[in-house]
């Protein structure tokens, strides 16, 4: 009598379990289809063992490739970077809701997003490719400058040129 577990749930633990812990949680799992394999059978014993395989699949056994949490947070703090470009877009549409002060159209927000999340991608690439921290902020200063100095040109003219619309 053939006593296997489905082959394609040992397969997918086999994949995704961290080679630390998957001889030990792999032995326990072949341990729990022979016990369930004499009280239940083989059809049921591989049903619970494909659960219990599924119910296995979480961060702390999960298999890292290397720098794959570095990179999680990387990602992370570029979400955060974008929703909150995103979120500084929705000041001005919700003002527009409730006062006649504020009066953009579509072009405003258009190039209103494209400095906000130029900033927000170039910050991104500044804080992963420059390495140390003094020059980070330095060219994170410089490009919060830059975005300030423009944005006002674009809203007031403080300089005059010809971008300020007037």
């Amino acid at each position: 009598m053939n006593n296997n577990p489905p082959k394609i749930m040992l397969s997918f633990f086999r994949w995704y379990c961290n080679p630390e812990y998957r001889e030990e949680i792999e032995g326990d799992l072949l341990e729990k289809y022979d016990h369930y394999s004499k009280i239940y059978g083989r059809k049921k014993a591989g049903f619970l063992f494909s659960k219990e395989v599924i119910l296995l699949f979480r961060p702390s056994i999960i298999r890292l490739k290397n720098k794959s949490i570095n990179m999680t947070l990387q990602n992370r703090r570029l979400t955060y970077i974008l929703a909150g470009a995103a979120i500084l877009l929705c000041i001005p549409f919700i003002a527009m809701k409730f006062t006649n002060e504020v009066n953009w159209n579509f072009f405003d927000f258009l190039v209103a997003g494209i400095l906000l999340f130029g900033t927000g991608l170039v910050l991104e690439i500044i804080l992963r490719r420059i390495k140390t921290k003094r020059s980070k902020i330095i060219l994170s200063v410089i490009l919060f400058l830059i975005l300030f100095l423009i944005w006002a040109e674009l809203a007031v003219g403080i300089f005059g040129s010809p971008i300020a619309g007037n």
